[in-house]
């Protein structure tokens, strides 16, 4: 079983027949308070081990550069040629005792594809994660350009990030990201290539996916990737501008320079956390 800090075994569901009661065995809670971390350095490394490197995305990133998100599985981000060969592995006798593989949702997520991807369970305990083809995260590989957790944890470079939201158009991790880590228009002119406009390729292609993904099952709705053309620098200029406007009346600007971040907090990933 995967390494886990603590243990609780909620009653047994009222539903079940006394009889099952001797057979009912809940999930136990992850490692650092339910966040799941050491599980998830497990798998990294488990894969590492095997010549795949990875690195963490999605929700888990903008947690890490200090946004405040709520986590309900990990985003394990490989190169795409390495997809099949990971997913093998991790389905595999190799890690059997820690890991198996669980079908995929059901449903489609607001931009996202995740119900396309190979998803994992913990064996006997609440964590989980998928496998994201560095494609599907606008994340270049080959390879990857990481900065390390004080966990041990890969996630991509700021700058890596913070441009994959711009090129994709995702509004919303973009001011999360923004605002997580505090940055300024000036780090944004340093960093990131802010010239033409966001990628209109990927886009189509990921929507491609999603409607052939969406085929023969019979959704009623399916969530596509927004297709309009934005300037990437007017919209960088316009969400680092707007950092104050995005602050509310539980985070008032006297006491907070962004949503995210109280006046001369150090950057979060900087600081050792159980959820990082």
């Amino acid at each position: 079983m995967l390494a886990s800090n603590i243990h609780i075994n909620p009653p047994v569901p009222p539903s079940l027949p006394v009889a099952d009661t001797a057979t009912y065995s809940p999930d136990e809670v992850p490692s650092c308070g339910g966040h799941g971390t050491l599980e998830i350095l497990t798998i990294i490394r488990f894969l590492e081990e095997h010549g795949i490197e990875c690195c963490i995305v999605g929700v888990s990133a903008l947690i890490y550069y200090g946004a405040g998100r709520v986590r309900d599985e990990w985003d394990l981000c490989v190169p795409d040629n390495k997809v099949t060969e990971a997913a093998a592995l991790l389905s595999s006798e190799l890690i059997s005792d820690k890991i198996h593989p669980v079908p995929p949702h059901s449903t489609s997520h607001p931009f996202s594809l995740s119900h396309t991807y190979h998803r994992f369970k913990g064996r006997g305990i609440h964590f989980y994660f998928v496998l994201m083809p560095a494609h599907d995260a606008h994340i270049p590989s080959g390879p990857f350009q990481i900065q390390r957790s004080l966990t041990g944890l890969p996630y991509p470079t700021l700058p890596i990030l913070m441009q994959s939201y711009l090129d994709m158009n995702d509004d919303v991790s973009l001011c999360d990201c923004i605002d997580g880590s505090d940055v300024s228009e000036e780090w944004g002119r340093r960093h990131l290539d802010l010239d033409g406009t966001n990628d209109l390729e990927w886009t189509s292609r990921m929507n491609k996916v999603a409607k052939e993904a969406a085929r023969g099952k019979g959704w009623l709705f399916v969530h596509y990737f927004p297709t309009q053309t934005i300037n990437k620098r007017e919209k960088w200029e316009s969400r680092v501008r707007s950092k104050k406007g995005r602050l509310g009346w539980t985070t008032p600007d006297n006491l907070f320079d962004t949503r995210f971040r109280l006046k001369g907090s150090p950057d979060p990933w900087t600081q050792k956390r159980m959820s990082c």
